[in-house]
């Protein structure tokens, strides 16, 4: 049964953090990189493999496990096959596995297809969204994936103000208004994988990817709308290495009305120093665009080589284009605790940096985070704190088409720059099938204003260019308009079906700000029925 090339994970919070669960409690010494996200589909067996000695403390614990298992049926080992729930039925090809609403299985070909349908309604907002799920495999070299959605939704006041600033919506692209007050917009991805040799998967299509173990990620997020690219995976040892070639949009609504190409190359290696407990990772990322008319067109090819240090090629090539390095770890201890962390460094003067005269070109960001599952030996009691903290000017450039962003929205963190955040998650399942999930957001950032007529960048912006900065020393994290976000999002989740949720969610967000920026207060009641598809997103 089991099949050798399957198309990834789909992101998801509420599975990941399953899977994110067991690899940290696993007895085994896991051959997965927890650090890039989606993850292969052919190594939840070792997620499963791993805890099999403990795998019944808990009955949620078992319910997750079976979970697991009939989700990705169609690559488990045969002798995990007698735990499927397998349907006997004279249709045997709908619902012939638990969570697979149609599926084909035979030796050489592989096809499940689901749907997926999310309806919720508040006393600031509704979601009407419909969709299609496609994967599967053909032979033992090569899968696919597809996923397509309908949407209509009414958002709450604080963001109904961004969409008409930045004239899109946060993971998606061109709107429409529908009715009174909502807005309509259609949602497409989908890839082609494939077995190049035995250590290397290549991945090409348009969709989403993550670097990090942390709720954010400072070095690449999948907050911000699918892109084209090209992902070549090599895992050798206790090596994982990612090359990533990226087209993405410089999109700017209502300030420009401009709609133009640019492209990433961005490498990442991450080093297994422990198996399955400690792994350090180093990354380094060029975003480019080749728009003046005296420059070559399209993609640079020198940033195709996927061996070198970018900043030598982007040397060679005498060129400005925005490069970032950085690093990330992530430390498995103490049999349920999990310590992360991640650095940016964008630009940075040496002198300055010494002499800590906080010059703006000193540009850097910082994340750290702890998981602690079994809280106090409470089961399915899970705590994660984090911390992050972003210089005014990260991600942004000289030349507004050369930021880290993707039509319109930050690749990396939803608030740009120029900002420090505190969050808590506690998740709890009391029961197999109950979720009782609490987040807490604290963001301090500054904002730009007005000072003499002009409006003055203070580095929270990415879509701005530097050259409008008030100074040049001095620079501090919230100059600017200083903004204080709060966000306490409170979720229940009963799942009737296998990813079929019955969610009632309260959210309340307060913004307060120096003036000229108003102060905003938002509370939601929210209920809802959504079936393989996560919840919204109130986090920022």
């Amino acid at each position: 049964m089991a099949r050798s090339q399957q198309p990834l994970l789909t992101l998801n919070e509420e599975y990941y953090h399953l899977v994110d669960r067991y690899a940290i409690l696993s007895d085994d010494t896991l051959n997965l990189c927890t650090s890039i996200k989606p993850f292969r589909r052919n190594q939840i067996p070792n997620v499963i493999n791993g805890n099999i000695q403990s795998r019944f403390f808990s009955s949620a614990d078992g319910f997750n496990f079976n979970i697991l298992e009939n989700d990705n049926w169609n690559i488990l080992p045969a002798e995990n096959a007698s735990l499927l729930n397998i349907n006997r039925a004279k249709w045997k090809n709908f619902y012939q596995f638990k969570g697979s609403f149609f599926s084909v299985n035979q030796p050489d070909f592989n096809l499940i297809v689901n749907p997926a349908l999310a309806f919720a309604t508040s006393n600031d907002g509704w979601r009407n969204t419909r969709g299609l799920e496609l994967r599967g495999s053909i032979g033992n070299r090569v899968g696919f994936y597809s996923f397509v959605s309908e949407n209509q939704l009414k958002f709450p006041d604080y963001l109904e103000s961004e969409i008409e600033t930045l004239g899109v919506v946060r993971g998606t692209g061109f709107i429409k208004t529908f009715g009174n007050s909502g807005y309509d917009f259609f949602n497409a991805q989908g890839y082609v994988t494939f077995r190049a040799t035995d250590f290397i998967q290549v991945q090409f299509g348009h969709d989403k990817n993550f670097i990090g173990n942390g709720y954010r990620s400072l070095i690449l997020s999948d907050i911000g709308k699918e892109n084209l690219f090209l992902k070549l995976h090599t895992q050798v040892w206790r090596f994982n290495y990612i090359n990533l070639f990226s087209e993405l949009t410089d999109f700017e609504s209502n300030r420009a009305p401009k709609q133009q190409k640019k492209y990433s190359a961005f490498h990442y290696l991450n080093f297994n120093i422990i198996p399955g407990k400690l792994d350090v990772g180093v990354f380094e990322n060029i975003v480019f665009a080749r728009n003046d008319s005296n420059q070559q067109q399209g993609y640079e090819i020198g940033y195709l080589n996927p061996i070198i240090f970018y900043r030598a090629a982007e040397h060679s090539l005498n060129s400005t284009d925005n490069s970032l390095i950085g690093l990330d770890a992530k430390w498995n201890f103490a049999k349920g605790f999990s310590l992360y962390s991640q650095f940016i460094l964008d630009e940075f003067h040496k002198n300055e940096l010494i002499n800590r005269t906080g010059s703006w070109v000193n540009k850097w960001a910082f994340q750290a985070g702890l998981k602690y599952l079994n809280v106090a030996n409470v089961k399915n009691l899970d705590l994660q704190v984090e911390t992050n903290i972003v210089r005014p000017y990260v991600y942004s450039h000289l030349k507004t088409d050369q930021s880290w962003s993707h039509f319109g929205q930050p690749l990396a963190h939803p608030m740009g720059a120029n900002f420090k955040e505190m969050l808590g998650i506690i998740r709890y399942q009391p029961t197999p099938r109950i979720n009782l999930v609490a987040k807490y957001f604290n963001i301090s950032h500054g904002a730009d204003s007005l000072l003499v007529g002009q409006t003055a960048h203070f580095g929270g912006n990415i879509l701005a260019d530097y050259n409008n900065r008030p100074k040049e020393d001095g620079i501090k994290i919230g100059d600017g308009v200083k903004r204080v976000t709060q966000v306490v999002d409170l979720t229940l989740s009963y799942q009737l079906y296998m990813r079929t949720f019955l969610d009632i969610r309260f959210v309340l967000r307060e913004s307060t700000s120096d003036t000229p920026l108003p102060s905003q207060s938002t509370s939601l009641f929210i209920a809802g029925l959504r079936m393989n598809l996560a919840g919204q997103r109130f986090d920022y």
